[in-house]
């Protein structure tokens, strides 16, 4: 009461320049954390937009691939990864005449003597020879949506609860929220694994497929870890300030 009176009769100067410091640093932060979360934000969209780009293009140039082929893809070279259970290329074959490879590849030994439809060609290969993306190729997908649920997981934890000692933090143990988020690194890890590994062993492999989809996949997959990290890096600026957005 005393150093309050004295304050008021200018004994004892106020703290108002103290509190406008504070003021300004705690904006300072609060600016410093929407900016990285803004380039996050972005570098987050850059990834999807170049997958999505790419496996547009992609398609694109699929479908008009035997209408003038706009994206010059030609022919696709014999693939010479087939195991065993796969058609031997025509060029490996003994045979040398065209008319007589055309009969035996075409004649039914249930119907001999048909030699009209054995000597049919066979129906052009669809999209020239070219494969889509289907079967073992549709795991282009997932690493993206392993990146996501490991974005999920990591910016769901402040720095801020994996150092405090307190007992309990948002409903769960700090033990409990560094296990969680070791579960989401660990995740994340995965789906860079997984995205180099549908690179080189399914798109670079195979010569009868673009690989266009295969590096988009990864290079999604690294900028969704980098923005996470950045999310991650901007939400641990200015956790103190009662002020901040907690779901910025």
């Amino acid at each position: 009461r005393l150093c309050s009176s004295w304050r008021s009769r200018g004994i004892v100067p106020a703290h108002r320049p103290i509190e406008k410091e504070l003021s300004g640093i705690m904006d300072g932060l609060e600016a410093k954390r929407r900016l990285v979360s803004t380039f996050a934000g972005a570098v987050f969209g850059m990834g999807w937009l170049i997958f999505i780009d790419q496996i547009v293009h992609f398609n694109s140039c699929l479908d008009r691939v035997t209408d003038g082929d706009p994206c010059q893809w030609g022919k696709p070279p014999h693939n010479f990864t087939v195991t065993g259970s796969e058609s031997i290329p025509h060029s490996a074959l003994s045979f040398h005449d065209d008319a007589s490879q055309l009969f035996l590849a075409n004649w039914d030994p249930l119907n001999p003597f048909d030699v009209a439809a054995a000597s049919t060609p066979a129906p052009p290969p669809p999209h020239g020879g070219w494969h889509d993306i289907s079967g073992r190729y549709k795991l282009v997908y997932l690493p993206g949506c392993l990146a996501l649920i490991s974005i999920f997981f990591v910016n769901t934890v402040e720095a801020r609860h994996l150092t405090t000692e307190a007992e309990w933090i948002s409903g769960g143990a700090t033990v409990a929220l560094r296990i969680w988020m070791f579960f989401g690194l660990l995740v994340g890890l995965g789906a860079c694994v997984l995205a180099v590994w549908v690179h080189v062993d399914l798109f670079a492999r195979h010569e009868d497929i673009q690989d266009d989809p295969g590096i988009a996949g990864v290079i999604q997959v690294l900028l969704l870890m980098i923005s996470s990290l950045l999310f991650w890096i901007a939400r641990s600026i200015g956790t103190e300030s009662e002020l901040s957005d907690p779901f910025l």
